[in-house]
């Protein structure tokens, strides 16, 4: 990254800058004949110059190059002999040829802001593309100092006027300096003391105007460091709202906020009140000239010094030359303006410790098995401030080992952790992997063959499905087929021109053959294994369930499957005695268990992102509903139920639980609620406004009698209901049909989620835990149904969120262990990857990993760091870490993996080599679980006694 704007502007961009200029040179020609021709008209046809005798005729067009008497006796070249016009004939071609012209410079001026507006696009897209590439190289600590908000604010932000600059940091200097040279030689042409006038007053602003402007550079580089601050205290706000809801402390961030805000409010006054008295002042002297020019130069036309034609061309001229001294005078304060920001932006990326760019270069190429394992010479560890993380350690990690880490939080077993995926660079000592150090492996390596699982392992918001398959994506393996076109290859060509990769993201990523499928259609089997082994399977079958069928399943295929599924858990339902658990869907009778609004559509819409309220904006819904009488009823329902609502928890306090016990409505839905009723008092239907109405029935739309229990919906609504669905059905205006599908007992509904087309019907909700018992069969019974396949798949759509906000916090880190195990590696680090789970849940996905990582398809080592000193007792080894130093390494059982044997061709060399460590004999005694083991329960013990009351004792 060059540290210049102008020398990284020059780097990219020197061939079309060149190109550009050779535009802007021939655009001077058709721009001074333009500025000539008005005299021509003026003096020529219009005042009859030459045209004094009765069918005279006038030589125009004539174009001669002067030449020396040496060359030529004639002491010209003509180019152009001229061509002799009448009268009217010069008035008709001069001002069509003006006419052309002006289209000329027109075209000019359009290919020129065309061409550097697609130059600027280009190097925006090059710079951020650039600047996204740096952070992917940052040293992990360097994150530790950052504010995400504000890297993202410059990269997006901050970076986007830099890069509209520079398609204008040569070309439009040069083209308005060029057009404001044309114009100030050919008003000297026609009168030098205009011209001095002209000069004068365009020095002045040249001079001053910049000079006052420096203000405004102070006064933006404050804006932009205030800007930039704002934007990481907002992001802050984002990432910790949880903590500001429960420590309630929102009020103490709006004060915050609101204190920032004033900064930036008085900077940005300072700088408009600045920038318009600078504005003014340019005004005034650009239309100052104008003035000189009408009293001196009317006086030396009327005096014979200067002819009407002239004065008019001047006038003319120096009309069009306040816009480009204005807009240069504006490029000069934008490069300044600019320079500040490119400075300050690359100041914060310009880092002497960048990770080399080979490191993460692609590599399409399939990376070899690890051989050997990790060996540690003197490794130590210091933080960004020199304080002592981890003392040196000297040992061997074979590759084919299990091992566990254990101690305190904090204390040196986490950092080594990070050290052995390079999170952490080693500060002093050696650290290499087979023969190589560690530090000099490329990406493509280690992060194939080492896994590693955090506690707090950040998600992207995406799919279940693309959260565990992301540690796949190393490099496309099939290209996808695209037909070639033009905008294909124009975005193709502006890739490469902009310095992008030329990777496409709509490849297929996947190298299946390395993970040991076989095929596409055997990744479902292999995501199941694993979302089992870390007790994932239940969550997504949950997932699946509440969802709808992937769009990509074949519809017939999936319908079949369902009509089963739906007729076998009928019977299964029978013979547990449950069948009163689930009220089945049926056309002609009312589903209590159902909101009225599905009642009234008996259906679902096909855009998942669409609610069934929409069919009320819809004016044949709204009909049929007012026909059947319908309308009026809901309208009664919805005002009782606000009524209702507002008599049982209208007086609660906000934040009170009770207010959560609502389900018609919420609790900022009270006040609006209260407000309507005031309003409308006693109304009836007919006589209420139409807000009022809309808003009534749209609450008892939500209404379902068996779960809010306000006894509203009786025999006759439910008649009314069922009487408005038949109708609606038949008068359903055509565009209301492609985006709804109805329910039918004997065809699969894509509209709703896979367990309401198995139970086709809905839970009794006021049956005491029929939804968990009813779900648990269905669970229980889905291989059976052959709905496991497809309920994974659609429980692996299910959106996580931003940050994975959707998952608690235990799901979370099943699923970063799950995606570390789906890339089937040769080591795997576990960092306290499980901790925010029971203890048992703990030990039993740690044994369930061990035992894959020993006797599975493809077995692995591991280093893990556990919550409990019992898990360690499922390792092979165990080191203990106390105060940043390796205290104990003890090997507790198990001996090796079967693997160097069974398998030689995932690690070919793999050497069980004894460890040595640098703890010293002491060490070497140690017995490190039964050590933790015994500190752990003293610590509960201490902990139980300093718990019980004094009066116990």
């Amino acid at each position: 990254m060059a540290i210049t704007l102008y020398g990284y502007t020059w780097r990219h961009t020197r061939r079309a800058q060149l190109w550009m200029l050779v535009v802007v040179a021939v655009s001077i020609i058709p721009l001074f004949l333009s500025l000539n021709l008005p005299k021509l008209i003026v003096n020529g046809p219009i005042q009859g110059e030459g045209f004094e005798q009765v069918g005279a005729t006038r030589e125009y067009l004539r174009t001669a190059i002067p030449l020396p008497h040496w060359l030529s006796s004639a002491g010209e070249l003509v180019v152009f002999p001229g061509i002799h016009f009448g009268r009217m004939e010069a008035l008709y071609v001069l001002s069509g040829l003006f006419l052309a012209l002006v289209i000329i410079n027109g075209a000019f001026k359009y290919y020129i802001n065309t061409y550097k507006g697609r130059l600027g696009e280009r190097m925006l897209r090059r710079m951020r593309y650039e600047f996204v590439d740096l952070i992917l190289r940052f040293p992990i600590g360097r994150f530790r100092q950052l504010r995400a908000s504000e890297l993202s604010s410059m990269v997006k932000d901050e970076l986007e006027p830099i890069g509209g600059f520079i398609g204008d940091a040569v070309v439009t200097p040069v083209y308005l300096i060029s057009q404001v040279l044309t114009a100030i030689v050919f008003i000297f042409i026609q009168s030098v003391s205009l011209g001095l006038v002209a000069l004068g007053v365009m020095m002045i602003q040249v001079i001053l105007i910049p000079r006052m402007r420096r203000r405004l550079l102070v006064l933006g580089r404050q804006r932009q460091l205030t800007a930039r601050q704002f934007a990481g205290r907002v992001g802050e706000i984002v990432e910790s709202i949880s903590s500001i809801h429960a420590n309630d402390t929102a009020n103490y961030e709006r004060a915050g906020v609101s204190e920032e805000l004033g900064r930036i409010f008085l900077i940005r006054f300072d700088i408009y009140q600045w920038k318009f008295l600078v504005k003014f002042l340019n005004n005034f002297l650009a239309q100052l000239t104008p003035f000189i020019f009408y009293l001196f130069g009317g006086y030396f036309a009327i005096t014979g010094h200067l002819d009407i034609g002239q004065l008019v061309a001047v006038i003319a001229a120096y009309k069009d030359l306040p816009s480009p001294l204005k807009d240069l005078i504006d490029w000069d304060q934008l490069r300044l303006d600019v320079q500040v920001k490119f400075e300050q932006v690359v100041e914060q990326f310009y880092i002497q410790n960048l990770s080399d760019a080979a490191l993460t270069a692609p590599a399409p190429e399939r990376v070899a098995a690890l051989a050997g394992g990790f060996a540690l010479a003197g490794a130590a560890l210091t933080d960004e401030n020199g304080g002592r993380v981890l003392d040196p350690v000297t040992l061997d990690l074979p590759l084919n080992q299990r091992v566990a880490a254990v101690g305190p939080i904090g204390e040196g077993g986490e950092a080594f952790a990070e050290m052995l995926v390079r999170l952490r660079s080693t500060t002093a000592g050696e650290l290499s992997l087979g023969d190589r150090p560690l530090g000099a492996m490329p990406e493509s390596v280690t992060g194939r063959r080492i896994a590693y699982v955090d506690a707090a392992t950040y998600f992207p918001r995406t799919t279940l499905r693309q959260s565990l398959l992301y540690g796949l994506m190393h490099h496309p393996v099939t290209r996808h087929e695209t037909t070639s076109s033009r905008k294909a290859d124009l975005a193709a060509l502006e890739t490469k021109l902009s310095g992008n990769t030329a990777l496409d993201i709509a490849d297929d990523w996947i190298d299946y053959e390395d993970i040991g499928v076989a095929a596409p259609d055997g990744l479902g089997a292999y995501l199941g294994e694993i979302l089992a082994l870390v007790g994932l399977e239940r969550d997504v079958r949950l997932f699946g369930l509440r969802s709808r069928v992937p769009e990509e399943h074949a519809v017939d295929d999936v319908e079949e499957h369902i009509l089963a599924a739906r007729r076998a858990f009928r019977e299964s339902l029978a013979e547990a005695g449950m069948e009163d658990y689930v009220e089945p869907f049926d056309v002609e009778r009312y589903i209590r268990n159902a909101t009225i609004m599905e009642n009234i559509v008996f259906g679902a819409p096909r855009d998942p992102r669409a609610g069934l309220a929409q069919l009320w904006i819809n004016e044949n819904t709204r009909a049929v509903v007012r026909e059947t009488g319908l309308a009026e009823r809901l309208y009664g329902i919805g005002r009782d139920i606000a009524s209702n609502m507002i008599d049982l928890f209208g007086d609660l306090e906000p934040g009170n639980p009770l207010l959560q016990r609502m389900t018609v409505m919420t609790a900022e839905d009270l006040a609006t609620y209260r407000q309507l009723l005031g309003r409308s008092g006693n109304e009836d239907f007919e006589r209420a406004p139409d807000a009022d109405r809309v808003a009534f029935i749209r609450l008892a739309f939500s209404y379902i009698e068996t779960r809010d229990r306000l006894g509203l919906v009786d025999d006759e609504v439910m008649r009314n209901v069922v009487e408005t669905r038949h109708l609606l059905r038949e008068r359903l205006p055509k565009e209301m049909e492609e985006v709804l599908v109805f329910h039918d007992a004997d065809r699969f509904n894509p509209a709703t989620s896979v367990q309401d087309n198995v139970l086709f019907g809905r839970i009794a909700t006021d049956l005491a835990n029929a939804g968990d018992a009813v779900e648990g069969l269905l669970l229980k019974d889905l291989d059976e149904l052959g709905l496991g396949g497809i309920v994974q798949e659609a429980g692996l759509t299910y959106d996580i969120g931003s940050g994975a906000k959707r998952l608690s916090l235990g799901q979370q880190q099943k699923l970063a262990l799950a995606r570390a195990l789906t890339k089937a590696p040769d080591y795997l680090v576990v960092n306290r990857g499980l901790s925010a789970l029971d203890g048992d849940s703990q030990s039993r996905i740690v044994g369930a990993t061990l035992e894959r990582a020993a006797n599975g398809p493809r077995p692995f080592g591991a280093f893990w760091v556990v919550a409990s000193a019992r898990d360690a007792k499922l390792f092979e080894r165990v080191l203990e870490f106390r105060d940043g130093r390796l205290v104990a390494d003890e090997t507790v059982g198990g001996g090796e993996m079967p693997d160097a044997v069974e398998n030689p061709e995932r690690h070919p060399e793999a050497s069980p080599g004894a460890a040595e460590t640098a703890a010293g004999s002491e060490s070497a005694e140690s017995k490190p679980v039964e050590a933790a083991k015994d500190r752990d329960a003293a610590e509960r013990e201490e902990k139980t006694r300093s718990e019980t009351p004094a009066a116990a004792e």
